[in-house]
């Protein structure tokens, strides 16, 4: 097995910046892991590399390089190919190669050749000649040539590009542009409890997170605003935790004291926003919980929700919008918080760009405003007019497709048609649920348990235990009523022309499918009503609708079945329904 000559020397020398198709093959001597203790979070690994006459000391951050090791996929002697590496000075001085990727090629048995160790004096020397010869080939070295000072710029220290940063350097000064900035949050947890905001970075070459603690908080909070240009240093640098940011970049900054934030009043070579738009159409290929930038004109506007959230009872704000872009395709987008309440209805067809919106497969597509999404409304750029011209002249009277099944953000109700067995047909065990509507037939209702007594809160429909005759005891809002209110909950079985399923029914839709409100369906029960209760439930047998139903799978007794909830009920519309079958039979005879 032949190694690459000279690969140490030329990799000091910059040879795999300058050069793309530079993939040198060395064999690894040996590697030593840093497992993250209380100093650091990053987990780290010393490889020592070989050409055949030379080794080096060199090391790694990447999560999969220090995977490799751990798990016996480079052991020693084993033979790669550097797809990746940078050199770094950490004081200017001392160079040290910082391994990016590798791919295995062998392990081997023997150490090749008698290797030499080069020692930092000779690492030092080989760099520095190459530096006053080495001439940029390509248009990324001189990016970073440019955004990189060799001086001090008026007293902040050299400015890196945010793309060169890593957890190896102390001495560095970015230039960038805050293009998001957080709310103050509090935290608990069993080492005690305290508050936090972030900010998103942004220059010419990549983008980074910064997160203020405590101290940083009170320092930092309401010295820097969003859209404003920052000379910032002295951060430290750690492994980006995924789980809380959507950013591409492996790194992520914390402040601590000895950080420093000056404002930049030269900030006109720091870009403003750097998005990569999907199509709304493209959405249906894009992964459950995935992060994508839109931009899309608002077709509809959805009034403000109060909801609380199950898992921590925390109050919650939404709002609800319709928006398109020019593929002719509309999607459902979700506003939480502030974004729900200061987005201003007044404005007619706005136009709003969402940097990170959250894919979700809820109810077909929709988006989310999530906590790392940034929205701009009615943002000052060409793509924003051009869209903005396009809906006025020809996209609101266009043809729309709706990626978003679930209930309008305006009280419509948009979802397909299909037929019990298509629907069985589809892959439900991958997706949240499925929307839709069908024309069936009831042909039987179970009268037994189809109400409860529920408590008699306007803002509460849950189950009461009787404490004795006038008693009744809600457990959600810790309370005893003197009386309650019926709610119905029916399971019906309804059938087309390819199957049948059994759906659950509502309050609403049951008192819509059966004609009489709860109140006057349990009155009857109550007042040894039978023959008559009896009657007013058979009369909805063989009672023919459009539904509009939620199926999602659920495994029962180890067995997967599906399960429907119908969303709303609607008397059959004959006009609508020959031209819907017309349809078909032309879609079957093209066929």
């Amino acid at each position: 097995m032949d190694l690459t000559p000279n690969a140490i020397s030329k990799i000091l020398q910059g040879e795999l910046t300058r050069n793309p198709s530079y993939k040198p093959v060395v064999q690894i001597l040996v590697h030593k892991l840093i497992p993250s203790s209380g100093e650091t979070t990053t987990e780290r690994c010393k490889y020592v590399i070989s050409d055949g006459d030379n080794y080096i000391s060199t090391i790694t951050v990447k999560p999969d390089l220090y995977a490799m090791a751990r798990d016996g996929d480079i052991v020693k002697n084993t033979i790669v190919r550097i797809d990746s590496a940078r050199v770094h000075s950490p004081d200017n001085v001392k160079k040290v190669i910082i391994m990016e990727s590798v791919a295995v090629i062998a392990k081997h048995a023997e150490k090749i050749g008698s290797p030499k160790q080069m020692t930092a004096s000779d690492a030092q020397a080989i760099s520095a000649a190459a530096t006053t010869s080495a001439v940029p080939t390509n248009n990324a070295n001189q990016q970073i040539k440019n955004n990189m000072s060799s001086t001090a710029v008026g007293g902040v220290g050299n400015i890196y590009p945010i793309a060169s940063l890593n957890p190896y350097q102390n001495k560095w000064t970015i230039k960038a542009r805050v293009t998001k900035k957080s709310d103050i949050k509090t935290w608990s947890n069993q080492r005690g409890e305290g508050r936090l905001f972030s900010i998103e970075l942004m220059d010419s070459s990549a983008e980074i997170r910064c997160t203020g603690f405590n101290d940083a908080v009170d320092k930092f909070f309401n010295l820097i605003e969003q859209d404003k240009v920052y000379y910032i240093s002295r951060c430290t640098l750690k492994t980006a935790n995924k789980q809380y940011t959507a950013i591409k970049n492996d790194y992520e900054m914390s402040m601590n004291s000895d950080t420093t934030v000056t404002l930049c009043t030269d900030a006109d070579n720091v870009p403003k926003i750097q998005l990569n738009f999907t199509n709304i159409c493209d959405l249906d290929n894009c992964a459950n919980n995935s992060f994508v930038d839109v931009m899309g004109v608002v077709t509809d506007v959805g009034e403000i929700n109060n909801l609380t959230a199950r898992a921590t009872g925390k109050q919650l704000i939404k709002r609800d919008l319709k928006i398109m872009d020019k593929s002719n395709a509309e999607v459902k987008l979700t506003l939480w918080g502030a974004d729900a309440e200061n987005f201003k209805t007044d404005l007619t067809n706005p136009v709003v760009a969402v940097k990170c919106a959250k894919v979700s497969d809820y109810g077909g597509r929709s988006l989310s405003v999530s906590f790392n999404s940034t929205l701009h409304v009615n943002p000052d750029d060409a793509q924003a007019q051009e869209l903005i011209g396009w809906y006025g002249s020809e996209g609101r009277h266009a043809s729309v497709k709706q990626l978003s099944n679930s209930q309008g953000v305006g009280g419509n109700m948009e979802t397909p048609f299909k037929t019990f067995a298509e629907v069985k047909q589809l892959d439900l065990s991958q997706k949240n649920a499925e929307y839709f509507s069908t024309r069936a037939t009831i042909v039987f209702v179970k009268k037994d348990n189809c109400m409860y007594k529920a408590c008699p809160s306007p803002d509460c429909n849950k189950k009461v235990i009787s404490e004795s005759e006038n008693e009744f005891r809600c457990e959600k809002c810790d309370k005893t009523y003197p009386n309650f209110k019926y709610r119905l909950m029916c399971s019906v079985k309804l059938a087309d022309y390819t199957g049948q399923e059994w759906s659950t029914c509502f309050q609403e839709t049951g008192e819509k499918m059966i004609g009489m409100s709860a109140a006057d369906l349990g009155a009857l029960r109550d007042q040894n009503q039978g023959e008559k209760f009896d009657e007013v439930m058979q009369k909805v047998n063989f009672s023919t609708f459009v539904f509009k139903l939620r199926c999602r799978m659920e495994r029962y007794m180890d067995e997967e079945r599906m399960k429907c909830t119908t969303i709303s009920i609607e008397p059959v519309d004959m006009v609508s329904d020959i031209k819907r079958s017309l349809a078909d039979i032309k879609r079957l005879q093209a066929l």
